[in-house]
């Protein structure tokens, strides 16, 4: 009750303040120079989205967040991610989250992300096979959707849901009944024709490991599913290597390189954007492949140092060897989790 409560959400509907608690704002237009930008969708609405590029990376990750963040809270794993696996990343914001206007509902959703790939692929001209979809918890709704309409160079999925309709279904039982389904996870997995890989604790509480195990069952391209024994809904997937660089790494070509560099048009970004003497065109990553102390540079956070760059990442004996699914056992020592929030 008090997720419902609590929520910045603009709908009046119960169930959609459930499902979509949208956090108080953590970020304006200001607070992200030069890596905010605002995607038109077909409607003429603007979808904030961050773009952190990484010099010469051939990947591009359309990142879609967990239900109780935001852009502004999503941003440092961001970094890591691009910082790590020296790629670019686009992530996307929901409708009624951060600055992006609307009422967060499945379809805004799907409007805001379909944005995104359009983006991606026509106006940055980014090839799908250097494109990879990635969504945790309730991100993984239009990762999925995504997935299915799309053969791209992979797709990831953190805590996957088989649908939100069977996630109140364990919670409420036969009063689920009365619930309107939305992203139907499992009805559009036996169509994704992408590697995917899927990351799913046993400690999860909030979406139960039965939802990922059902979804990797319906998947029928190449894939792999690492069940990491002491992860809950939102342990940290950076304070263990094993549980999802090392996987990552394993499944994916990462990191990967080209000479293309992707041109941002000027138009994409908020007003004042610029000054004087800057030009979408100068804009360049500051964080190339190199590294201090062995971390990632421009990175601080207490979470943060313990990420080391790829190249000095060497699997240990109990990580290597993975199969299609992971020993969890093997893949993990206890983490400490987070706060869980909501059922998504």
């Amino acid at each position: 009750m008090w997720v419902v409560l609590n929520s910045k959400s603009t709908s009046w509907n119960i169930i959609e303040r459930l499902i979509f608690p949208a956090p108080t704002p953590s970020y304006t237009v200001d607070s992200f120079p030069q890596e905010l930008i605002l995607i038109p969708r077909e409607d003429g609405v603007k979808v904030p989205c961050l773009f952190l590029p990484f010099q010469h990376a051939r990947f591009l990750f359309i990142y879609f967040h967990a239900n109780a963040e935001d852009l502004g809270l999503s941003y440092s794993f961001c970094k890591i991610l691009r910082d790590l696996f020296q790629v670019h990343i686009l992530a996307v914001e929901y409708p009624g989250y951060g600055i992006c206007p609307g009422t967060a509902d499945e379809a805004g959703i799907m409007a805001n992300a379909e944005a995104a790939m359009d983006f991606a692929v026509k106006t940055l001209g980014w090839p799908k096979d250097g494109i990879k979809l990635f969504g945790r918890s309730l991100g993984t709704g239009p990762t999925v959707q995504l997935a299915a309409q799309n053969q791209v160079a992979g797709v990831i999925l953190i805590s996957p849901f088989t649908s939100i309709k069977a996630l109140f279904q364990a919670q409420v039982g036969r009063l689920a009944d009365f619930v309107q389904d939305r992203f139907a996870n499992m009805d559009l997995a036996p169509q994704i024709s992408s590697p995917t890989l899927i990351i799913h604790g046993m400690q999860d509480s909030l979406v139960p490991l039965e939802h990922g195990r059902t979804i990797y069952g319906a998947i029928s391209c190449k894939k792999m599913l690492v069940t990491p024994h002491n992860m809950s809904h939102n342990t940290s997937l950076l304070k263990d290597v094993a549980t999802f660089i090392l996987p990552m790494t394993h499944f994916f070509s990462l990191p990967d390189y080209t000479f293309e560099e992707p041109e941002i048009p000027e138009w994409v970004f908020p007003p004042g954007a610029f000054d004087t003497d800057a030009s979408p065109q100068k804009l360049r990553p500051t964080c190339q492949a190199s590294w201090i102390c062995g971390r990632p540079c421009g990175l601080g956070s207490e979470e943060e140092n313990v990420v080391e760059p790829i190249s000095q990442l060497k699997p240990q004996p109990k990580a290597q060897g993975l199969s299609e699914e992971c020993v969890p056992d093997e893949l993990t020592v206890p983490l400490a989790d987070r706060k869980e929030q909501s059922p998504v």
